[in-house]
C-alpha cells in the first residue's frame, strides 16, 4: 500500500485539494469559453484554432487528473485518490482519528469514492484516456461509447467532492473549493470578455 500512514494520507489530502482547485478552475475556464460571440470573433481575428488547442489541452490535463485519482496503487510512493481511501478504509483506522467532525468527513470521503468507483462515467473516461489520451489504439464506440463533456465535468465535480471531504478530514483545508475557485472564475471571464468587447 502507497499511504501507510498518518502523514502520508495528509500528503495525499492536500494534493487531491489543488487537483480538485486546478480542476473546477479548468471546467469555470473551459465552460466560459463557450460563447456564440466570442467564438465568432475568434474566428474573425483567425485565432480559433489556437483556443482550440488551448482548450484541448486544458481538456486532456483535467482528463488525466480524474482518471488518475482511481487508478490503483502501483508503487510505494503513489499518493493519488484511491491510496488515500485504500489506507481509510483499513479496519479501525477511522477510529485513529480523535475528532469526531473529522472523521465524519473521513467517512463520506469513502462513501463517494465508492459511489464514485461504480460509476459508468467513469469507465467511459478511463477508457477514452487509455484507447486516445495515454495509448493511441482503434475506438470501438459498439463495446464501450465515447464519454461526452458533460460526462467528465459532472464526474470531475464529484471528484472534486471527494477531495474537499478528504482534505477537510485530513485537516490540510477548511475552506470550500468554490471559493478556492472564485478567482479562477473571474480570471476566465477577464480573459476571454476580451473576445466579446466592441471595436471602437
Amino acid at each position: 500500500m502507497a499511504v501507510q500512514d498518518w502523514d502520508a494520507l495528509r500528503e495525499a489530502a492536500g494534493q487531491g485539494y489543488a487537483d480538485g482547485i486546478m480542476c473546477l478552475a479548468t471546467i469555470e475556464t473551459v465552460e466560459r469559453s463557450n460563447n456564440e460571440e466570442l467564438i465568432e470573433r475568434l474566428h474573425d481575428a483567425d485565432a480559433a484554432r489556437a483556443a482550440r488547442i488551448l482548450i484541448d489541452g486544458a481538456l486532456v490535463r483535467l482528463h488525466i487528473f480524474v482518471c488518475r485519482g482511481f487508478s490503483p496503487a502501483r508503487h510505494a510512493d503513489d499518493l493519488h485518490l484511491r491510496t488515500a481511501i485504500d489506507f481509510l478504509k483499513e479496519p479501525g483506522r477511522l477510529d485513529e482519528e480523535p475528532l469526531l467532525w473529522r472523521r465524519t468527513d473521513l467517512a463520506e470521503a469513502i462513501r463517494l469514492f465508492e459511489l464514485a468507483a461504480a460509476d459508468p462515467r467513469l469507465v467511459r473516461l478511463k477508457h477514452m484516456r487509455d484507447k486516445l489520451i495515454a495509448h493511441m489504439a482503434r475506438y470501438d464506440e459498439t463495446i464501450i461509447a465515447k464519454p461526452t463533456y458533460n460526462d467528465l465535468f459532472d464526474f470531475t465535480r464529484l471528484t472534486a467532492q471527494i477531495w474537499e471531504r478528504l482534505s477537510y478530514g485530513a485537516g490540510t483545508a477548511m475552506v470550500k473549493l468554490r471559493h478556492q475557485v472564485k478567482a479562477y472564475s473571474e480570471s476566465a471571464d477577464a480573459f476571454w470578455s476580451r473576445w466579446e468587447e466592441t471595436s471602437e
